[in-house]
């Protein structure tokens, strides 16, 4: 065999390893995930209503934090969502309990310093 046969058998057995890394590593190191879904805002006259969903991917449970900070006011929600588990949060506003009507909902891994989700409504 010659020697150019053994480079270019060589150089496609490298080129397929390579190619079935870029394909397999990314889904072995990506797969674990959170997610906020579903948030919406719905008005009613009594009241104005929040509600999201937080979606645990992790491979493991995750322990989360909900910052809630309407007209000033801050309030925090720990929660802890097992694996491959939905949280649903509802929140209830109501209209002689606010001021400004400015509702922010921000979500956190715990211990991580940049929120998952960060939602702001603007309620009458």
């Amino acid at each position: 065999m010659s020697r150019l046969k053994i480079i270019y058998i060589v150089s496609l057995v490298i080129l397929g390893v390579l190619i079935i890394l870029a394909v397999v590593r990314p889904m072995a190191i990506g797969s674990g995930y959170s997610t906020v879904a579903r948030a919406h805002l719905l008005q009613k006259e009594t009241e104005s209503i929040v509600e999201f969903d937080i979606i645990n991917h992790e491979g493991e449970d995750k322990n989360y934090i909900i910052n809630v900070l309407i007209d000033g006011s801050l309030r925090r929600k720990d929660v802890l969502i097992p694996n491959g588990a939905t949280f649903t949060y509802v929140h209830h506003i109501y209209p002689d309990r606010i001021t400004e009507g400015k509702a922010s909902f921000t979500i956190y891994k715990e211990g991580e310093k940049a929120p998952l989700e960060d939602i702001t409504y603007y309620v009458k």
